[in-house]
């Protein structure tokens, strides 16, 4: 999608003079739960949300502890919450291994599942993005998706760029009916083309991990399209052409 595209073009430009070690990061929804009050929260972010056709209308992000291991290596335990009234109606606990760097920050976004030219956009999904504003680190995602009768995690993946360079999901709504019953998502990968030798900066995409998503019985389904893992599909570009597109 062109959004995809412009946001990965920015990030190319502002990163071509700054490269960062890439830090590793690990999640899992297997946590402790921990007890909260408003006075033990770390660190909270949160999102008001456009309510119309869904249950919340509030996200709030909440860091509720923070460990390191004896190499220095940290670990924060997140709550996602959805609010209607400023009642909870919904948590999703995760945990987020960070290594031995901070200034990860959350991003929540309610506009996430657009079209190329954002002229069709589903309200109902929520993303939710954690990592590092800078190259080189690793980003931890998030879709949500809320109707009037609750929420639903619909999936979990890490990306990372470096000017340019990177990996991350790409999703493509199918705005045929509406509201909006199926999408499709792949995992894209852009590395450097170095099987031509000449000076212009190429790009070689690589395709993986095809899946289509379809509502069923008031659940978003994941059907796979291609085996997990395995390459089906490589273009390639110069660097220009690629973020031109």
């Amino acid at each position: 999608m062109k959004y995809i595209l412009i946001v990965l073009f920015l990030l190319c430009v502002s990163c071509t003079d700054k490269k960062e070690e890439t830090v590793d990061v690990a999640t899992s929804s297997e946590v402790e739960v921990v007890p909260t009050t408003e006075s033990n929260f770390i660190q909270k972010d949160s999102l008001l949300l456009d309510s119309k056709g869904i249950c919340a209308d509030k996200v709030v992000i909440a860091e509720i502890k923070r460990t390191y291991d004896k190499d220095s290596i940290g670990t924060s335990y997140f709550e996602i919450g959805f609010f209607k009234n400023n009642k909870a109606i919904y948590t999703y606990p995760t945990k987020i291994v960070f290594g031995m760097e901070g200034g990860a920050e959350w991003n929540i976004n309610q506009e996430f599942m657009a079209d190329s030219e954002n002229e069709n956009i589903d309200t109902r999904f929520i993303h939710c993005n954690n990592g590092v504003a800078a190259c080189g680190y690793t980003h931890t995602h998030f879709l949500f998706f809320l109707d009037e009768k609750g929420v639903q995690l619909v999936t979990q993946w890490d990306s990372m760029w470096d000017g340019g360079y990177g990996v991350d999901q790409r999703f493509e709504p199918d705005f045929k009916t509406k509201p909006m019953k199926s999408f499709f998502a792949r995992t894209i990968d852009v590395s450097s083309d170095e099987t031509v030798n000449d000076s212009i900066e190429r790009v070689e995409v690589s395709y993986t991990d095809s899946v289509r998503y379809n509502f069923e019985n008031g659940k978003w389904k994941k059907i796979p399209l291609t085996q997990k893992g395995k390459i089906y599909r490589k273009e390639n570009f110069t660097f220009e052409e690629y973020y031109k597109q």
